[in-house]
């Protein structure tokens, strides 16, 4: 079968096509044949050897959509050919195996399998990080991020379906427009003002209840005095790859909370990812939460999609067809 492989670190010209051996399903796992993946900001950094993973080589991808062809020991309540969501490692091939609790049946009649594979990682990641871990209520405030990109597309619908109050941050013209598209009440171009200040300024300097950043470094710092008393900022990500710098007192003095949070290394059933998802894609139906696309293209073309999402150019998300 074709997979996605790197055998180094480096630059998107690591990345291979490649025919490996088929797979089989182990006991408690699923067998996939995959029409769809999502490519992620992980996906990127796991090439340049900055984000954790198997050995190398390896297959790239961390989720995907398609048909279940086989199902290994001690697996029930699944269906040869039924359509479903994955979530997990090697996911930019041909075919998957993966645990049966990363597995979603859905309807590919509400869905399209073309788009599909992009959502797992970034609807779930958006879920808990407003739900079970960010606790949001009715008539928060919160700032959002990088509001054009996968994650944050989905969390701005989110947010504002759940009653809150969205603030987000983009890049250009063009992004900040997306992210009012899908929802957000107020965008602030970070290029060409202090987000610190314009927050402040919009808050009369009481800060909102919650904050959802994946920059890290400088981002972080400012992001902390954004929060209110007793609010909370979730960091889920590092992708400025600056290291930041958080006195204590940005934090104790007023009781905020800081909030980490990884999707991929959280303790095994420590969230509710099926409950998750049947909420999730009930709104999905019914046309409340809608993945937003940047570009679908071939898994042959995998070296245009890192190259776009390296330079900060994705709006949405960035899709593979296999």
């Amino acid at each position: 079968m074709k997979a996605v492989r790197i055998n180094e670190f480096g630059d998107p010209s690591v990345l291979k096509i490649e025919e490996i051996p088929d797979i089989s399903a182990k006991k408690n796992q699923v067998l996939v044949k995959l029409v769809s993946s999502g490519v992620n900001f992980a996906d990127v950094l796991r090439r340049q050897g900055k984000y954790p993973g198997p050995d190398l080589p390896c297959t790239l991808g961390l989720e995907g959509a398609g048909t279940i062809v086989s199902l290994g020991e001690g697996v029930n309540g699944f269906d040869i050919g039924q359509d479903v969501l994955v979530l997990g490692p090697q996911c930019h091939a041909e075919m998957v195996s993966v645990n049966k609790h990363f597995v979603f049946p859905y309807d590919a009649s509400k869905l399209s399998s073309s788009i599909a594979g992009g959502m797992p990682l970034t609807f779930l990641t958006a879920y808990h990080l407003l739900r079970t871990r960010g606790q949001m209520q009715s008539g928060n405030q919160i700032l959002i991020h990088s509001g054009a990109s996968g994650v944050g597309t989905i969390a701005i619908q989110m947010a504002k379906h759940w009653g809150a109050t969205v603030i987000s941050t983009a890049s250009t013209q063009e992004k900040m427009e997306l992210c009012k598209t899908v929802g957000a009440d107020h965008v602030i171009n970070y290029t060409a003002e202090d987000f610190e200040q314009t927050i402040n300024e919009m808050t009369d300097n009481e800060g909102v209840d919650l904050v959802l950043d994946a920059v890290g470094g400088p981002t972080l710092e400012k992001s902390i005095r954004c929060v209110k008393s007793y609010g909370k900022l979730l960091s889920y990500g590092n992708a400025s790859g600056e290291s930041a710098n958080l006195p204590a007192s940005d934090f104790t003095t007023l009781n905020r909370t800081i909030i980490g949070f990884s999707m991929g290394r959280s303790p095994f059933g420590s969230l509710d990812h099926k409950s998750a998802m049947q909420d999730i894609l009930k709104e999905v139906y019914a046309g409340s939460f809608k993945l937003i696309v940047d570009r679908s293209l071939d898994l042959e073309e995998v070296g245009t999609a890192h190259a776009h999402l390296s330079g900060r150019k994705s709006k949405g998300k960035v899709i593979l067809t296999v």
